[in-house]
């Protein structure tokens, strides 16, 4: 995502205003505000849990049913945790906000869906140094559904 593309995507979203000369922190400004910032911080730079050597979005495994999913999947994918990862580390970008879902445009969509893609590899790099991770964009197509974000570990390499 670029600067240009983020503005562009700002300017559609308020173009019943007179937004002549205005950059991002114009906008920020004038219609952001600090709970918002802290409210979507944590889908930028998520908590992220170790479970039996695999790292999992901290709500994706909330409570014993999750455990209990977890340990099913686990045995369906014959103890293939990088599978297993996949299966419940996919984020489908249109789902996550409901009913405002479609205030944004598929290209917009992309955008955040690349955004979070470079954050989440940056923040997992950042907790687990010593691990590498394949973070993925995947279309609508990929997942027979929606635009999603998707992460599992790379293991096997050395």
């Amino acid at each position: 995502m670029t600067y240009a593309d983020l503005l562009s995507a700002i300017q559609r979203k308020y173009k019943d205003q007179d937004s002549t000369g205005f950059n991002y922190f114009d906008f920020l400004h004038a219609h952001g505000s600090p709970f918002n910032a802290l409210f979507y911080s944590q889908l930028f730079w998520p908590e992220f849990v170790e479970i039996d050597g695999m790292v999992f979005l901290q709500d994706a495994i909330e409570d014993s049913e999750d455990k209990s999913r977890l340990s099913e999947v686990l045995l369906r994918y014959k103890g293939d945790k990088a599978k297993v990862e996949q299966a419940f580390n996919i984020i489908e970008i249109p789902s996550l906000f409901g009913g405002a879902s479609s205030e944004s445009t598929d290209e917009e969509d992309l955008l955040l869906a690349n955004r979070l893609k470079e954050m989440w590899s940056c923040r997992l790099r950042t907790i687990f140094s010593d691990r590498e991770f394949s973070v993925r964009t995947l279309s609508a197509a990929e997942t027979g559904g929606e635009l999603a974000v998707m992460f599992y570990t790379i293991r096997g390499r050395k």
